[in-house]
């Protein structure tokens, strides 16, 4: 299985497109730093994994539950969802295939995993990307660009989305030989949006889209060749206890650079950019939008409470609400790195993080409690997908009525970031029982 998280990026990759085009000093600021992963994100990486085999030997995902997956850092078991995230994106892309076969009896083209650069645009940085999966049906002449999202936290939209651009950029370039007229890029993100969400536009919106994509890139340009050569201090080091090597960063970002050239919004936390926590114009922004003032012993207060707002206030503390929390994580992120590299924070230290209890030896706890009692294991009622996969497709329906997915509560999101209808409110519920 092809290791996803072992793949170089480019400079200005595809999936940082949104940031550096928002943030000109993204750039600068993040290139020269150490690639870093998250659970998250690697959970998604793994997801990936699992889908390209997928395609490419004709399986099923369910084929992976209880097998572990590995990502660039962590390891997951896959489980049902694992295996049903990807097993959604797998089954769009084989429909597509199966739906212009039918409509055309022609064979559509499929690409997994196609790289692809943009150095014919003469860009001033190497830029590109890998694409999941690029689908060409030739009578058609639309070229179609599919990218599976694992996220569940942050809502992608596919509406003059700049990383699915980008890869239909890419995707015409490495293609330069097919007829293309229209352009589709669909995004498959099961765990928020059970429908896929597209868009499509002409060859020649792509044109015009590609000259505000080569402005972008040159506004980096200048923001990285104003950047001071020290602004960022990546040194490696070894540790003296373990004598493992490691990347120390310290960061001396002047005040005039971050003013002119950093522009944080939703951009930093949604395309998980890497300086979040040490970003001056990022914390600023974020004291800022909660409302955060130091009084004359140095501590910080809060200007209002949740209680005291109107609702058109609190529509806008959740609107930063985001940022925030993103800017918050990455800042504790940040710290348990420095810590780890040796740097004392005052008040704080580490601790070891203990796991789940489980067997040192599991062949020799085996052996012991099969001694110990008649029958240590206890039979498991295989899970949805499994049972799908044992009946196979043809009879799935079978099983289709003792199959439910739970109401387990509500979450309060942005009316224009779902495709769910509203529910009524436990209030409303509580009195209309009443009545």
């Amino acid at each position: 299985m092809d290791k996803h998280g072992d793949r170089e990026h480019a400079t200005w990759s595809a999936s940082a497109t949104e940031r550096n085009w928002n943030c000109p000093g993204a750039l600068a600021l993040t290139m020269n730093l150490p690639e870093s992963t998250s659970e998250a994100a690697d959970w998604g990486t793994c997801c990936h994994q699992i889908a390209e085999v997928c395609l490419r030997e004709g399986r099923d995902a369910v084929e992976w539950i209880g097998q572990t997956v590995k990502g660039k850092k962590h390891s997951f078991e896959c489980d049902d969802e694992m295996a049903e995230t990807t097993q959604v994106y797998v089954d769009y892309v084989r429909g597509r295939l199966a739906e212009y076969e039918a409509a055309t009896g022609d064979k559509a083209m499929l690409l997994i995993e196609q790289k692809f650069s943009l150095a014919d645009l003469d860009t001033p940085f190497d830029a590109g990307g890998t694409g999941d999966a690029v689908l060409y049906f030739p009578l058609w002449k639309l070229l179609e660009i599919v990218d599976l999202k694992g996220g569940r936290g942050v809502r992608v939209a596919a509406d003059e989305n700049k990383q699915t651009r980008t890869y239909g950029l890419g995707a015409m370039l490495a293609n330069a030989g097919l007829v293309v007229e229209r352009i589709k890029a669909t995004i498959i993100q099961p765990r928020t949006d059970r429908q896929p969400k597209s868009e499509e536009f002409h060859v020649a919106d792509l044109v015009d889209w590609t000259g505000d994509l080569l402005a972008a890139m040159k506004r980096s340009r200048v923001a990285l060749d104003a950047s001071p050569k020290h602004m960022l201090d990546v040194r490696d080091e070894t540790d003296e206890d373990t004598g493992k090597p490691f990347k120390s960063v310290s960061t001396m970002v002047p005040a005039a650079w971050a003013t002119e050239h950093l522009k944080p919004g939703p951009w930093c936390s949604k395309t998980f950019c890497k300086a979040q926590g040490f970003c001056p114009a990022l914390q600023q922004k974020a004291l800022d939008a909660a409302g955060v003032w130091f009084d004359d012993l140095d501590q910080p207060r809060l200007a209002n409470s949740p209680d005291a707002m109107s609702p058109e206030a609190l529509a806008q503390a959740l609107d930063a609400a985001d940022m925030i929390e993103g800017w918050i994580n990455a800042v504790r992120a940040y710290a348990h790195a420095q810590a780890e590299m040796g740097v004392t924070i005052p008040e704080y230290m580490l601790v070891d993080r203990i796991g789940r209890r489980k067997w040192k030896d599991e062949d020799g706890a085996e052996a012991k409690l099969k001694a110990l009692v008649d029958d240590p294991y206890t039979k498991k009622l295989v899970s949805p997908a499994q049972a799908e996969k044992l009946l196979g497709k043809k009879r799935a329906g079978e099983i289709a009525d003792l199959i439910e997915k739970p109401i387990t509560g509500t979450n309060l999101v942005r009316a224009d970031k779902t495709t769910r209808p509203a529910v009524q409110p436990a209030v409303e519920k509580h009195f209309s029982i009443l009545d």
